[in-house]
């Protein structure tokens, strides 16, 4: 530091912006970072830390046995005593030494991380590992005062995405870390407000149960945010109109409907739902109007969001979806011509984790895009917007032109193989082994494949008739399959049936949604998933061929050796959750078995062998601790850390993944609800 680094600032002469800035100032904060992360300097911490604890309680009891004690025996106990209070001296000093170096480490690292921020758009990352940081250290004076320092300087662009982190963090107190926090959210709502905005709406309108202390003083500190918003901040309008939608909307989600209207496809006129014409009404009578809700909209570093498009008008009828809470489908055309389909889900419903996780797969997905062989092949996961409203109302994006894996795959293996064995006899026979030994239930396994055929190609030859069009798409099935298998791999992610996987009829890509069972927790499900990915018969049968051999193959090596490039964003991004108590990293068994349970009961019982079983609500439907567990934070991240280890080169690797996911073995002990039997 002293031979490099602080001469580095001096030879700025005071310049503060610019890349020269940023880079001196952005190797400045990552070197006190990685001390601050080298284990050697944190066991040592560590171990001073415990010597210290250990012997100022060894010296307070010699001190009350020094008290009681009398004649010889307090001669040598005031010996004893001595000694360890000189001891305990020593090691407090030590202590102290140490404390007050990582301390100083703390501080200059937020510093600088504040001061690259501010200087330049170079280092992304930055706003990531300084976010984790000071989440961490929320409750220091000292960092808290290095904060204060040059936080209000920093462009609210830089912070904007990760609202949902900050509003999450939000308490009702005055402490250092709150004031710091609350001004910067207001700030990110004045200057981005539809990036903030429905993040404060949400939190304000969700107030948790009266034992939950820390929902409540969340729900207070949003709640004057958005007072002081609505008393004249510079998105008052906005807010204004927002809130007053936001409030339809919910009602509108939640509003109940007779048995013959719920049924699943129904179409019901908009107007004839009271809480339809008032979500009409209010969003034609806004003084403000704004856009919707899922409308992607790129920050701007100018705050100038005035050509946005925004509400022009809803389609007269709106449909109702599947599923336990009858879901309602509506259509908003905007300003520009552009049509938005959003799904309004009410009940039991928590969209604020799926929409974190949503969050976490589009950021490590955008990854992909900073290397030449990913982005040539435009590798990564559509993802599709979530906007939690309350704790038990939302909005989903619908990804547009797509339809479930299992819709087209379950009509298919009857058109194509109408003497084949049917879905529910597949399912039976597998349900009937499930108990019985692994090599019975692998024959029994094997006896369905060999009367039930494969029919995804199909797919490519009935949508796309011009052989270069039909290459073309199958390509982008193959490289979007791949990106996916090996991302959700990483990230542990599970659940993947027919109903979770989308295929886009105009591009052929795949689309996953309902990203909510994560983190490896397919596998305390009591029939545990075991399979890395998804890789069915029906999807490699899409592939060609050439199968996993060809372009799947390559495209899984591609990503994995991006993802392994970038490992340390990726730890510092999932790094940022660790301090979200919006977010579990485990979910109990208990629930998970009732997921199963929920898919055995919403799904015919044909759909599993054919493509999967219903969705349903995913983890989305089912209450959430809203605390975090860190032992369980810390268990994730060390799995993901270790499947972006390089212990096996990155073509062993996928060639061990794939093993799995195509074993006979695996496949054959899975969950026969939710998996596809071909």
């Amino acid at each position: 530091m002293a031979n490099y680094l602080e001469p580095a600032i001096k030879a700025l002469h005071g310049e503060k912006a610019g890349n020269d800035a940023g880079r001196v100032f952005h190797n400045f904060a990552t070197f006190c970072d990685m001390q601050l992360q080298d284990s050697d300097n944190l066991d040592d911490f560590q171990r001073i830390s415990s010597i210290r604890d250990r012997k100022q309680l060894e010296l307070a009891e010699l001190g009350e046995m020094l008290r009681k004690s009398e004649g010889k025996a307090r001669d040598n106990l005031k010996i004893q005593f001595s000694k360890a209070k000189v001891w305990f001296k020593l090691d407090d000093e030590d202590y102290q030494r140490l404390r007050q170096e990582r301390e100083r480490l703390v501080q200059q690292c937020l510093e600088n991380y504040l001061l690259s921020m501010r200087a330049c758009d170079a280092f992304p990352n930055d706003t990531l590992r300084f976010l984790a940081l000071w989440l961490d250290q929320s409750d220091s004076r000292p960092a808290n005062t290095s904060v204060n320092k040059y936080l209000s300087s920093v462009p609210t662009l830089k912070f904007a995405s990760l609202m949902n982190q900050l509003s999450s963090r939000l308490l009702d107190s005055k402490v250092d870390f709150q004031n710091l926090l609350q001004s910067l959210v207001y700030r990110i709502c004045s200057d981005h407000p539809y990036h903030s905005l429905y993040q404060i709406f949400a939190t304000s309108k969700s107030r948790g149960d009266k034992l939950d202390d820390i929902a409540t003083s969340r729900n207070a500190a949003a709640t004057r945010i958005a007072a002081s918003i609505s008393k004249g901040g510079v998105s008052h309008h906005i807010w204004v109109s927002i809130h007053n939608c936001g409030i339809q909307f919910v009602r509108l989600a939640q509003e109940r409907l007779s048995d013959k209207e719920g049924k699943s496809g129904a179409k019901i006129p908009l107007r004839k739902l009271p809480q339809g014409l008032r979500l009409e009404q209010t969003v034609h009578d806004a003084s403000t109007k704004i856009p919707p809700p899922t409308l992607k909209i790129a920050l701007r570093a100018d705050k100038d969001y005035s050509s946005v498009p925004t509400f022009s008008q809803f389609d007269p009828q709106i449909s109702i979806a599947g599923g336990v809470s009858a879901p309602k489908i509506i259509t908003v055309t905007a300003s520009d011509g552009s049509r938005h389909k959003m799904l309004l889900k009410g009940g039991n419903d928590d969209l604020r984790q799926d929409s974190i996780m949503e969050q976490v797969f589009e950021q490590v997905s955008n990854l992909l895009q900073d290397h030449r062989a990913t982005r040539q092949r435009n590798l990564g996961i559509r993802t599709y917007k979530v906007i939690p409203l309350t704790a038990n109302a939302g909005i989903i994006e619908f990804v547009k032109d797509t339809i479930p894996l299992h819709d087209y795959l379950l009509p298919a293996h009857s058109r194509y193989y109408p003497k084949d064995y049917k879905p529910k006899r597949c399912r039976n026979d597998i349900a009937e082994a499930q108990t019985k030994a692994l090599n019975q239930r692998v024959q029994a396994y094997r006896n369905v494949t060999a009367n039930f055929h494969p029919v995804m190609r199909f797919f490519f030859m009935e949508r796309f008739l011009d052989p270069d069009d039909w290459f073309q798409k199958r390509l982008n099935y193959s490289r979007s399959t791949a990106a996916i298998s090996i991302l959700g791999h990483v990230l542990g992610l599970g659940d993947r049936h027919g109903h979770n996987i989308l295929l886009d009829e105009q591009t052929g890509e795949v689309v996953h949604i309902d990203l909510g069972v994560a983190f490896e927790a397919g596998r305390v499900l009591p029939v545990p998933e075991v399979v890395p990915f998804r890789l069915t018969r029906d999807l490699v049968d899409g592939m060609g061929i050439t199968g996993v051999e060809g372009v799947f193959r390559r495209c899984c090596n591609f990503t994995l050796e991006a993802l392994r490039h970038d490992q340390e964003a990726i730890m510092t991004i999932l790094d940022v959750l660790r301090y979200d108590p919006l977010h579990s990293w485990s979910v109990s068994p208990l629930r998970l078995q009732k997921m199963q349970e929920n898919q055995d009961q919403e799904a015919d019982p044909a759909n599993a062998a054919a493509g999967g079983a219903m969705a349903g609500t995913g983890l989305g439907g089912m209450a959430r601790k809203n605390t975090n567990e860190p032992n369980e934070a810390d268990r994730a991240l060390t799995v993901v850390s270790k499947k972006l280890g390089k212990s096996l080169s990155v073509e062993a690797t996928v060639n061990d993944l794939i093993r799995q996911a195509t074993d006979e073995r695996n496949l054959a002990v899975l969950y026969c609800g939710c998996k596809s039997r071909s």
